[in-house]
């Protein structure tokens, strides 16, 4: 994908999105995918590949219907929209009714959300669009989708396009495998889920401390085994801390070689940022996610700004690409060990689409190093604001606070943190 292409395409859906509360992943990732692999949702193995300007369009009426889905991440939220809502169905899941049937198609506009049951708890695995009309209408750019008449005059047609109930080989089928008669499968290993996820999860793992470091040894020892994962490492050759999402003009060199451990790296001459745009740009990476770290140091509050393991992240997910930022508290040694199973932790939720819709935020992980007592849980916080206390404090892992207010005071107090670090 080539700079300008993703430029004109950002352009184009900033334009639809004018309202400046939706970002547009789908599309500015598939902006100009050729030659690389056409994208699973423009791939329908029931249906024919799409053009790059068709695909393109997919890309684009996916995203407003994604952004549908993640405004109602919970069955809650549905109903207090006003949704009327039916029992769970072998294959549908549990229908919440926002309206009736359309005169018209809109991508923007689905009509049902299907969740994986009735509780207030209950997330979504679909969206689904009824159209009353004498003929199934024209739906989604390039003829994939299926249309069914469900009724007198009224067409109905899913998309199977929200983790984990993506359906990579029929995206607009009718029903989905995991949702068994016994209930919704969430095991990743599961026959339903590989026999609709094929292609594994491409995981680009990328730093600022050097390919070298321990850190993003640890994090691509522990990815590399993980079934249905592939590991591509980018990173910078030598230490970049404190580099932000600083780029380096007319771009980079870059040659391959290891991690501490042996797996096969590139190294880039330049900024975390570099390592990334390079993956994108000139190697052709179309990673489902970018993990940035495991940094040898916390990255709370407005610290942020100046880490280059966040700004790293920063531009994956502004190039569509859903992000984590993974840091591992001051300390000697760090405890890596913990880092790296604060990073798994994230990423299970990531696979079972309970880690929020990553392409509008950067997933910002800090875990404590403690030198006494041990890590006291996981809280999602929002990033501090000043330096009082310091982002830079080490964590007492034996304190009895409970009450935090964001990710500095969680980490003092012992905390793994989770925070939004936006895409700025």
């Amino acid at each position: 994908m080539r700079p300008s292409i993703r430029t004109a395409a950002l352009a184009a859906v900033v334009a639809l999105g004018a309202s400046g509360c939706m970002f547009f992943p789908a599309a500015v990732r598939n902006a100009g995918f050729q030659p690389q692999p056409v994208p699973w949702w423009c791939d329908s193995d029931t249906g024919t590949a799409l053009t790059p300007a068709e695909c393109q369009s997919l890309s684009l009426q996916l995203d407003l219907a994604l952004d549908v889905a993640h405004a109602h991440p919970r069955a809650s939220d549905a109903l207090d929209a006003g949704a009327s809502a039916s029992a769970y169905e072998t294959g549908v899941g549990a229908a919440f009714v926002l309206r009736a049937p359309a005169a018209s198609f809109s991508p923007a506009a689905p009509d049902t959300i299907l969740y994986d049951g009735t509780d207030p708890g209950s997330q979504v695995v679909a969206l689904e669009w009824n159209v009353a009309g004498a003929s199934a209408p024209g739906g989604f750019t390039g003829g994939n989708d299926v249309w069914t008449e469900t009724a007198d005059d009224v067409w109905t047609v899913r998309a199977w396009i929200v983790r984990p109930f993506e359906n990579q080989n029929e995206p607009f089928a009718t029903t989905h495998p995991c949702l068994a008669a016994g209930g919704p499968v969430y095991d990743v290993g599961a026959a339903c889920h590989t026999q609709t996820h094929p292609e594994p999860l491409d995981v680009l793992v990328t730093n600022d401390d050097g390919v070298g470091a321990a850190g993003i040894d640890a994090v691509v020892e522990a990815l590399r085994v993980l079934p249905g994962v592939e590991v591509t490492v980018v990173a910078p050759a030598t230490n970049q801390s404190g580099t932000g999402d600083t780029t380096t003009p007319g771009g980079v060199t870059a040659f391959p070689t290891t991690t501490a451990s042996g797996y096969p790296a590139v190294a880039v001459n330049g900024y975390p940022a570099d390592a990334v745009l390079h993956a994108l740009n000139v190697l052709g990476e179309n990673p489902d996610l970018v993990v940035s770290g495991i940094n040898d140091g916390q990255n709370l509050g407005p610290v942020v700004d100046l880490s280059g393991t966040v700004g790293a992240a920063r531009v994956a997910a502004r190039s569509g690409i859903p992000a984590l930022a993974a840091s591992q508290g001051l300390g000697s040694p760090p405890d890596f060990p913990s880092g790296v199973a604060a990073v798994l932790d994230w990423l299970e939720d990531f696979r079972l689409g309970r880690a929020g819709p990553p392409y509008q935020e950067v997933a910002n992980v800090n875990v404590p190093t403690c030198t006494a007592g041990s890590i006291r849980g996981t809280v999602d916080v929002p990033l501090a604001t000043d330096l009082d206390p310091s982002p830079l404090s080490p964590s007492d892992c034996t304190s009895t606070v409970t009450a935090v207010a964001d990710d500095v005071e969680a980490f003092v107090h012992g905390f793994v943190t989770r925070s939004d670090a936006g895409l700025h």
